[in-house]
């Protein structure tokens, strides 16, 4: 796969295309592509709309380290600072079901015209086709990334369970695997595949998330891809020779060695190794409110670096986890020191106790997906929101009544006629 063609390809589509969900491209303007244009551009369809599924992979990873313990705000903007503080408003953040679902549409028309222009057996066997239905579940996964409840449907439509959502997402993640095992597009079957069991796992399906994750091929990865248009957000807005309205929360500082030139890397949990997972870089810099430190991500190091979405280290951690589950500690101690001696670090003992294996699991989720968006998802499902805030003692942000998820849409609630607003029938959960 060539990156930086297909990032340069998605970047055009979506300059082009993003805007079909409303339907506007078939208005009699020469300056804009109309219905029989795209007729004849199936492939910057499938592009425009994949890239869409994409776009915002980037916002999550920062907003939901500030809503974790990844990120602390160091800038001046008080929508980071209220994240970082857990005092945000309930309103806050519905936007992000609203896009996906709005995009979800946009892959549902766009899926009407292939099978209008190819034929419905030519567009079911069709790579395009396998992007497009891939990016439908995508949108269906991430309308619930962390917010706790959305739509599965236009309106009007019951606002469903973040679980229920996920469910949904699955199925349709099928439908992807199916349309690109017949069309022969084997990258974009093994994403919906590792798409399919992040959903699964995420409802406490393991059996079936395992049987989906063992059949991602190893070194895998599939993530969101940038160009000159759209840049990495988490570099532009919190790294290290940009804005840093962000860093690295402070209970990582001890374990981030101070450097002059180059970027380091944050210790091991268990052995104060260097972990090559987790890029940092700290000079002694002020960040940009002129009192905080400024302690750096570095895993995005250019505005240009992918962030993963589906990957296949992802996919062993949920092998491990589904072990973890049924009392198997040794034999998911030996998938995280497999992965751990991928990166040349000493290998774990088998822990003799549950608290002691969910330690181990929950650290190594934490270096294995550092930065991608999970450490909020992993405290939640958890229950560990309160008890991890009350450790740090921290007046500034207690653990009680933090919230954990984002809500749900408050757009739905004024154009959806089977959605009240009404605080008791809607989700927000807090510790």
């Amino acid at each position: 796969m060539n990156w930086k063609k297909k990032g340069r390809v998605l970047g055009v589509a979506l300059l082009s295309v993003s805007l079909g969900a409303c339907d506007i491209l078939t208005v009699n303007d020469p300056g804009r592509y109309t219905g029989p244009d795209l007729d004849d551009a199936l492939q910057a369809v499938a592009d425009g709309v994949e890239g869409r599924s994409q776009l915002y992979v980037q916002y999550f990873a920062a907003y939901t380290a500030l809503l974790g313990d990844e990120y602390q705000h160091t800038g001046t903007w008080s929508g980071f600072d209220a994240l970082d503080h857990g005092n945000f408003l309930k309103e806050w953040y519905g936007f992000f079901a609203d896009y996906h679902t709005s995009n979800r549409v946009f892959s549902e028309q766009s899926w009407e015209r292939f099978e209008r222009v190819l034929g419905a057996a030519e567009a079911a066997s069709s790579t395009v086709g396998a992007q497009v239905k891939l990016a439908r579940a995508t949108y269906t996964l991430l309308s619930v990334w962390h917010n706790c409840e959305a739509v599965a449907e236009p309106a009007p439509s019951p606002s469903l369970s973040d679980t229920e959502i996920r469910k949904i997402a699955a199925q349709r993640f099928s439908d992807a695997i199916d349309v690109a095992q017949a069309a022969g597009a084997s990258f974009h079957g093994n994403a919906a595949r590792a798409g399919k069991a992040i959903a699964l796992y995420l409802t406490g399906d393991y059996a079936g998330a395992v049987a989906e994750a063992a059949q991602v091929p190893d070194g895998y990865v599939y993530g969101q891809i940038f160009n000159q248009v759209y840049r990495n957000y988490v570099v532009v807005v919190t790294t290290k020779g940009h804005n840093e309205a962000a860093g690295l929360m402070y209970w990582l500082w001890p374990r981030i060695d101070k450097t002059e030139d180059t970027h380091t890397y944050i210790r091991d949990w268990a052995t104060n190794e260097h972990d090559m997972r987790m890029p940092a870089w700290f000079d002694g810099e002020i960040a940009t409110d002129n009192i905080t430190p400024h302690y750096s991500q570095y895993k995005y190091d250019t505005d240009m670096t992918l962030i993963p979405m589906y990957h296949s280290d992802h996919m062993k951690l949920i092998e491990a986890e589904a072990m973890v589950m049924n009392g198997d500690y040794a034999g998911a101690t030996a998938v995280l020191n497999g992965l751990r001696a991928a990166v040349g670090l000493a290998a774990l003992e088998v822990p003799d106790n549950e608290e002691m294996m969910m330690e181990a699991l929950l650290n190594e989720r934490f270096a294995e997906l550092f930065m991608e968006g999970y450490r909020a998802t992993d405290l939640h499902r958890f229950g560990l929101v309160r008890e991890r805030f009350d450790s740090f003692n921290d007046p500034e942000r207690p653990g009680e009544g933090r919230p954990t998820k984002f809500a749900g849409s408050n757009r739905e609630t004024r154009y959806n006629d089977m959605i009240e607003d009404d605080d008791a029938l809607r989700c927000w959960p807090q510790s």
